[in-house]
């Protein structure tokens, strides 16, 4: 039941991270239940390590690679929904090892808001958009659980990369992590 999305996100094809999507095809871009599952397809038998329930949006192009934890190796973000009438993204976000061929999902991540990864710190960056915009500083734990860092502040600099540059030291100066 529902519609089906399969990853392969190792160079063995044989380890697949499956989504599916409880929603009938005529009610994409709804918010529906899902269960992404992540197994290994055998000659006989299928293994399944581990399956979870997320909260979540089809919609075309829902799935993205981008290395948020600095290793070289592209993670899996999944699009979850938009709040602030489309402006503001949420995603899912699953580290992966393709040397011990294991996927680990980001505890809270799918609460960061427009979440972009900054290599120079190894931080992520969130963008609110709100009445006032936003920005907040994160950092993943070696348990993999995304965390704040710092104070949330307001962008009165008009998004110059420069000044979020200063202010990202700052945080990072005072942060014990």
């Amino acid at each position: 039941m529902g519609t089906w999305q399969y990853i392969s996100p190792f160079k063995d094809k044989s380890y697949v991270l499956a989504i599916q999507y409880g929603v009938k095809e005529e009610q994409v871009g709804e918010n529906i239940n899902t269960t992404i599952y992540f197994g290994k397809i055998g000659l006989k038998t299928d293994q399944l390590f581990w399956k979870e329930k997320i909260y979540a949006k089809l919609i075309t192009g829902n799935v993205s690679y981008e290395d948020y934890n600095s290793d070289g190796i592209k993670d899996v973000l999944i699009f979850s929904e938009t709040g602030a009438r489309g402006g503001n993204a949420f995603y899912y976000l699953f580290l992966l090892d393709p040397k011990n061929k294991k996927i680990s999902k980001v505890k809270n991540f799918e609460n960061i808001v427009n979440p972009e990864y900054n290599r120079k710190h190894h931080v992520v960056v969130s963008y609110g958009l709100s009445g006032t915009n936003n920005y907040s500083i994160y950092k993943i734990s070696k348990a993999n659980k995304a965390y704040q860092i710092g104070e949330s502040f307001e962008d009165t600099f008009d998004s110059d990369p420069t000044e979020l540059d200063k202010r990202i030291r700052k945080i990072l100066k005072k942060s014990v992590h």
